[in-house]
């Protein structure tokens, strides 16, 4: 059993074309996991070749990520990261459907709504699309990896809520809310109907900008831990100590670090809880 996973990771992205393998194989060497989440067909094709090069411990997720539905562009402030353009694609259940037939992915995603840059358009498209993945998760009895996030100075849609509301009507399978960033409410609405919560490097930064502020320290405390999982969102979001650079799997361990402070717990204890419910969602 590895020490940690690292149970959202982009190493599958262009961002890592050179070094891929030597941060992979940093990760492992320090008992760390990876599962790489694809955004779209291309992306997540790439996690399941990488994954498969590895006899034990790199896993793939693939999905459409609800920002590929149209073309636009992702600046530096939006991603904590490099900017990126995104393409247009449409959902091919068929094609997720024939990559999910490999072993080593353990979930359909990353999935989801993103009203970050959304017309009302294209919030009912991104619903639709959701809705045809949690279906194919239910057919191939795979959890999902699932993304939300609000455009956080319009108020009059709640990201949070309407993806409540679709799993409540659709799933048959559970999940995890990756890179949390809404209310204790929320969360605790999300572990009632028996999916995760997962925390990235946002929870080591000081209180974000811009509406965007979530009490991670209030949420953390009144959560069960085995309900609590951690992801990097790598290249994204690196935690403190390393904040601005290109975030990697490795770095899992001062979100590790950063619950058990929160929660006032031993950290062994934190990042063995976390290993058995990734393993336990993730049937891996």
């Amino acid at each position: 059993m590895p020490k940690y996973i690292d149970i959202h990771s982009h190493v599958n992205f262009k961002t890592f074309k050179e070094d891929g393998d030597i941060v992979l194989k940093r990760a492992l060497q320090n008992d760390t996991w990876v599962i790489n989440v694809g955004s779209q067909f291309s992306t997540s094709k790439r996690a399941v070749e990488i994954a498969n090069k590895y006899q034990e411990g790199i896993f793939a997720i693939v999905g459409l990520h609800p920002i590929h539905l149209e073309e636009s562009f992702h600046d530096e402030e939006e991603t904590g990261g490099e900017g990126f353009k995104t393409r247009a694609e449409e959902f091919n259940k068929d094609a997720y459907r024939e990559l999910l037939k490999n072993s080593k992915v353990v979930a359909i995603g990353e999935c989801g709504l993103d009203y970050f840059h959304c017309s009302s358009e294209m919030a009912e498209k991104q619903k639709e699309v959701f809705i045809e993945q949690i279906k194919l998760a239910n057919e191939v009895k795979k959890p999902l990896m699932v993304h939300v996030r609000n455009n956080y100075e319009d108020k009059s849609r709640n990201a949070y809520i309407d993806i409540l509301e679709i799993l409540k009507k659709y799933a048959k399978v559970k999940g995890v809310i990756h890179f949390f960033e809404g209310s204790l409410e929320n969360a605790k609405d999300f572990i009632s109907f028996g999916f995760m919560i997962s925390f990235s490097g946002a929870i080591t930064y000081p209180a974000r900008k811009k509406g965007r502020n979530c009490d991670y320290e209030e949420i953390i405390k009144n959560i069960s831990l085995n309900m609590i999982l951690a992801d990097t969102d790598s290249p994204y979001m690196a935690p403190v100590p390393y904040r601005g650079k290109r975030n990697e799997p490795v770095y899992v361990k001062e979100i590790v670090r950063k619950i058990a402070e929160i929660k006032n717990l031993p950290e062994t204890e934190v990042r063995e809880a976390i290993v058995v419910n990734a393993k336990r969602i993730f049937g891996i």
